[in-house]
């Protein structure tokens, strides 16, 4: 029988390498507009976080949530943050700059760790503070090269960080959160495609087959991920992560996109910044492990 460990394992790699893969996928929709490729994401990916929460026993509790209207705000904000960061993830796609947005993602683990300080005055080491330094820098180099910031990556980052602040002050469980977020913002996504005469997916039945299809890039993954971060430790979803904007780096480079040299500096510090993140997860881990099974010093000498 497969231990605990080893299925949240399994869980996440499985998650990350199917958003890895994902600019493949949408690349295949580059006649469609960024904006109904998100609103697909999010209406198709609602069912099967259904069937997961009934079979799962969580129908009590998602409407216990929807009762405190503080909450119900916090996520409808989140929703925003997430939708915004899809649409930049696909713009970036559709416009050949997805290693631009792999580059967000890449540094988001490192700006949460500067918010967790400003917001929720949380403590970081050293080597923490080096990581993030490192990944500035790597961003400030971009723009001094090319005479403007990358605004891909930072908005990639800053949204997925926003959604992560909200997701955090809200207290809401993961997948009760998520399912809350696409109900809420539901209303407005069926409201515009009837406004606008059904968009691209009245138009045949390929795209339509390919916008139904993306669910399977956004519901199946994040629940996937919810199932590993129950499972696993900090430190092992924080390494684990960073197969997604790998992958996605290797997608590009599959979808022919051109990396400059400088630009690939841009990289080189980021990825030592990265490094540095998980070399200190990694101690970190080691560390509470041995503390865990240390003596407690209270018996007898």
């Amino acid at each position: 029988m497969v231990n605990v460990q080893t299925l949240g394992v399994c869980s996440i790699i499985a998650a990350t390498v199917i958003w890895g893969f994902s600019p493949l996928y949408y690349a295949q929709m580059n006649h469609i507009p960024p904006f109904e490729i998100v609103i697909h994401r999010i209406i198709w990916s609602i069912p099967p976080i259904v069937v997961y929460a009934l079979l799962t026993g969580r129908r009590q509790r998602f409407f216990e949530t929807g009762r405190d209207r503080k909450k119900l705000a916090a996520m409808f904000l989140a929703t925003l943050a997430i939708a915004c960061n899809w649409f930049v993830f696909i713009y970036a796609i559709q416009t050949g700059q997805t290693a631009e947005a792999s580059f967000g993602y890449y540094i988001y683990p490192l700006a949460v760790l500067v918010l967790g300080v400003a917001v929720f005055k949380e403590k970081i080491t050293p080597l923490q503070w080096l990581a993030a330094l490192i990944a500035a820098a790597g961003i400030v180099w971009t723009g001094l090269r090319f005479g403007e910031l990358p605004w891909i990556s930072i908005s990639v980052m800053a949204s997925f960080a926003l959604y992560g602040v909200v997701r955090k002050a809200a207290q809401v469980t993961p997948l009760i959160g998520v399912l809350w977020e696409l109900c809420l913002v539901l209303p407005f996504l069926l409201a515009y495609l009837v406004w606008i005469g059904g968009g691209r997916f009245f138009t045949g039945w390929q795209d339509a087959l390919l916008l139904i299809g993306g669910s399977l890039f956004t519901g199946i993954p994040l629940v996937l991920f919810v199932e590993a971060t129950k499972r696993l430790r900090f430190a092992t979803v924080g390494v684990l992560f960073y197969i997604n904007p790998t992958l996605q780096f290797c997608s590009a480079l599959l979808l022919g996109e051109l990396i400059s040299t400088d630009r690939l500096a841009g990289f080189g510090l980021i990825w030592i910044a990265v490094t540095l993140y998980c070399a200190e997860l990694i101690r970190q881990d080691r560390a509470a492990r041995m503390a865990s099974i240390a003596p407690s010093g209270d018996g007898a000498t």
